[in-house]
């Protein structure tokens, strides 16, 4: 239970007023000096030693989180049939991470484990340039992976790795990619097509796409995690459309088709998190439209993993077409990490 629960619905909902007010604000600025000035923006996000993987996830605590991810991409692969068993996934591939954040932690992993090379692609280059913050990240990583050398190595592996900034960019690199991971990332992306044909135009025909999408507020809570589908679209736009950090406010049904209409078969798709029916009932009437007019299956799904390939994969032939929400499995979380 939440402390708010036990105040009196007329001082709760007085306090949820002022919360939407200051939310909207803070975000408005924030996204308004993102659009005028990126660039400074961009420094500030650059100089910032934090993953920005939330709190326990720096140093070592970084690096196990990093690890776990590479590990559940490892583990989904195997779960459906992609590969015959772990860490084959990245072994002799040309990957491309979307959204690598201030760290090429997964890159870095990737190369460990065989990867032929590592690019990102990104909205903006926030890389990191301490090699002191960097270090302690870097370090505990290849001793989770059982390499030696320190940091002379990790800088060694990603001597030759690149973050392009934007889909031109990624476009003009004349790269091809057999695999493209991401999470956590693409709810940020406001131009979903956009990114898509750009994926279309530089991987492989049988290349294999993992994304884990995280369809929850993203900090824009007051008690409810439906509470950032209260805000009117345009007042949203005000408040993400250039910051990076909020969601596209996209649910999952706009993810399962995304795939198919760029060439891309959709192969997997499970649930994540599921919010509760009673907390669908109960927040339905307050959300702005066009979210109180979805199906409550819809507004209930707050994540989902896909995995999707090119047109001449030889799983493309089992693709999943027209997925109905109602029909989504759940992911096997008892074997993936949690956060």
């Amino acid at each position: 239970m939440s402390p708010l629960d036990v105040l009196p619905s007329p001082v709760k909902g007085s306090l949820k007023i002022v919360w939407f007010g200051g939310t909207a604000a803070a975000k408005i600025t924030k996204n308004t000096l993102s659009r005028v000035a990126p660039r400074a923006m961009e420094t500030v996000a650059r100089l910032a030693t934090v993953s920005g993987r939330g709190k326990g996830h720096e140093g070592a605590g970084a690096a196990r989180y990093f690890r776990a991810v590479a590990d559940d991409y490892e583990t989904l692969a195997q779960e459906i049939g992609l590969v015959e068993k772990g860490r084959d996934l990245f072994r002799g591939k040309a990957v491309l991470e979307v959204g690598p954040g201030n760290t090429r932690s997964l890159g870095l992993i990737a190369k460990l484990r065989g990867a032929k090379s590592y690019d990102g692609v990104d909205g903006y280059d926030d890389q990191a340039r301490s090699d002191r913050y960097l270090r302690t990240i870097y370090e505990p990583l290849l001793d989770l992976e059982g390499e030696t050398g320190g940091y002379p190595r990790a800088k060694e592996l990603l001597a030759n790795t690149q973050v392009h900034t934007g889909n031109d960019a990624l476009r003009r690199s004349g790269r091809k990619f057999d695999l493209v991971v991401s999470r956590a990332v693409l709810e940020h992306v406001m131009d979903l097509d956009g990114l898509y044909a750009a994926l279309r135009d530089v991987t492989t025909d049988d290349a294999v796409l993992i994304h884990k999408v995280d369809l929850r507020c993203h900090g824009v809570r007051f008690d409810t995690e439906l509470d950032f589908l209260i805000f009117p679209d345009s007042l949203f736009r005000l408040m993400s459309s250039h910051s990076g950090d909020m969601p596209n406010r996209v649910r999952a049904p706009g993810y399962l088709g995304l795939g198919q209409r760029h060439g891309f078969a959709l192969v997997y798709a499970g649930a994540t998190h599921i919010v509760s029916d009673a907390e669908v009932t109960t927040m339905k009437p307050r959300l702005a439209p066009p979210y109180r007019d979805m199906p409550d299956s819809v507004l209930a799904v707050l994540g989902v993993w896909l995995v999707q390939v090119g047109p001449k994969h030889p799983l493309a032939k089992k693709a999943l077409k027209n997925l109905d929400i109602d029909a989504l499995p759940r992911a096997p979380m008892e074997k993936l990490a949690k956060f």
